[in-house]
Order: C-alpha cells, then sequence, then structure tokens
C-alpha cells in the first residue's frame, strides 16, 4: 500500500503551498528522506483530490462498491447468472450515485462545482479504481485519474449514457434558451422601430401643423395691416370733411 499523504485532504487551490511548508518543517527536523518525498508530490487535479476524499467521508460507499464491482466483474468473467449480474450492477448504481452526493459535497468544500464534466472524471475514476486499485481508492492514494476499459467501460456504460443524455438536455435547453433570447430580443429591436415609426409621423404631422399655422398668422397681420391702412385713410377722410363743414358754417 503507497504511504499515507498527508496532504490528502488539503483542496487543490492550497496544495502547493501546504507541500512547501510541510517540506521546510520536515527539513527542519533533519526528515530529509520524508522531505524529498513531500517535495515530490504534485497537486492533484479537483477530481483527483475529490475522489481521494470519498473513502474519508463513505468508507462503507466505498467498501460496497469495490464488492458490487467484484461481484459484476467475476460474474462476467466466469459466466454467473444474468441475475446475479444484474443484482451486482444495480449495487454498482446505488453506491455510485451515493458517492457521487459526497462528491458534490466535496466539490463546493473545494469551492467548485459538480459539473457534468467534472462528474464523468470522477465516476470514471471511482469505478475504474473498484477493481483496479480497491486497496488505493480505499485509503485515498489514488494519484491519478482512471479512464474505464475492457470490463470497466461495460460497468460505467449505463451511468454514462446517463451522463450524455443528461448533457444532451442540458445543450438543449441552453439552445432553446437562445433561441427566447433571440426571439425576445427581434420582438424589441421591432418594436423599437415601430416606435421610431410613429415618432417620426407624429414629427412630420406637428411640422405640417405649425407650418399652416405660420401662414394662417401671417395672412392674419397682413389683413390687420392692410384694416389698419384703411382705418387709418377714412379718419384723414372724416378729419377733412369736419374741416370742410366748419368752413361753409363760417360763411352763412
Amino acid at each position: 500500500m503507497r504511504p499515507r499523504n498527508p496532504l490528502a485532504e488539503v483542496p487543490p487551490d492550497q496544495f502547493v503551498k501546504a507541500r512547501d511548508a510541510l517540506v521546510r518543517k520536515l527539513r527542519d527536523e533533519g526528515q530529509t528522506e520524508e522531505a524529498r518525498r513531500i517535495a515530490a508530490l504534485r497537486r492533484p487535479s479537483t477530481a483527483l483530490w475529490i475522489v481521494n476524499q470519498l473513502a474519508r467521508r463513505d468508507s462503507r460507499a466505498v467498501d460496497a462498491l469495490i464488492e458490487a464491482s467484484q461481484r459484476a466483474q467475476q460474474a462476467q468473467l466466469h459466466g454467473g447468472g444474468s441475475d446475479e449480474l444484474r443484482d451486482a450492477m444495480h449495487a454498482q448504481r446505488e453506491t455510485m450515485r451515493r458517492l457521487l452526493g459526497e462528491a458534490d459535497k466535496a466539490a463546493r468544500d473545494a469551492g467548485t462545482a459538480l459539473t457534468l464534466e467534472l462528474q464523468r472524471r470522477i465516476q470514471d475514476t471511482v469505478q475504474t479504481a473498484a477493481t483496479a486499485e480497491p486497496d488505493a481508492l480505499r485509503a485515498g492514494t489514488l494519484e491519478h485519474e482512471l479512464s474505464p476499459a475492457g470490463f470497466g467501460a461495460l460497468l460505467s456504460g449505463t451511468a454514462a449514457v446517463a451522463a450524455k443524455a443528461a448533457e444532451r438536455r442540458q445543450g438543449f435547453e441552453a439552445r432553446v434558451d437562445e433561441q427566447k433570447r433571440r426571439v425576445a430580443e427581434k420582438r424589441e429591436r421591432i418594436l423599437r422601430e415601430r416606435e421610431v415609426q410613429r415618432a417620426q409621423q407624429i414629427s412630420r404631422r406637428l411640422a405640417a401643423l405649425a407650418e399652416q399655422l405660420e401662414r394662417v398668422s401671417a395672412q392674419a397681420r397682413q389683413a390687420a395691416e392692410k384694416a389698419q391702412a384703411k382705418a387709418h385713410e377714412s379718419r384723414q377722410a372724416a378729419d377733412a370733411a369736419a374741416a370742410r363743414l366748419l368752413q361753409l358754417r363760417g360763411r352763412s
């Protein structure tokens, strides 16, 4: 079994800082070999770190997954009954679902989200390790992510199909949302264009009305000026007639 990793519980984003501090401490204490071993440790990927947390978080589920995976493998390799294989794969799916719940909590503890891609990598590593490296899975000392191959791929087939279906559904929903957004933008653009057209029409009508009123006003001013001139002429004629009348009365 691999030696225990004292940094196993340190989140990936804090790993380098914690490792370097531990190396300095070990060197100060004279533990040069251990310091060299720790210095050689590399920052784990988020998926690998989460996988190595699962045994600590739910060791019973890890043991159950290993046991179910081995039973399914034996049934497949040695021609076990279909009921035995079916029961083993059902147990594997149930324990995997339970472990993915713990993986989601571990992801949140690490400040990240359990995306479909991250879930796939975790699931592949856990299911492959359950048959290929069960001791490392129990101890939380896996050094690399694992990919399903051969029998491991067969066991993960149902879950992989479900993950891909969920991914396709998510992609479809994203496309639908994008289409809705585009339709909403087009509707809003059409409404804005209509508002602009209405504003232009109102502006033109008001401009025409203003011109008409200006013409009426100009005509009214001209008429008033003419009336004033005629009134002035009439006043002059009246004054002249009154003066003539006085003149005539003076002679009589």
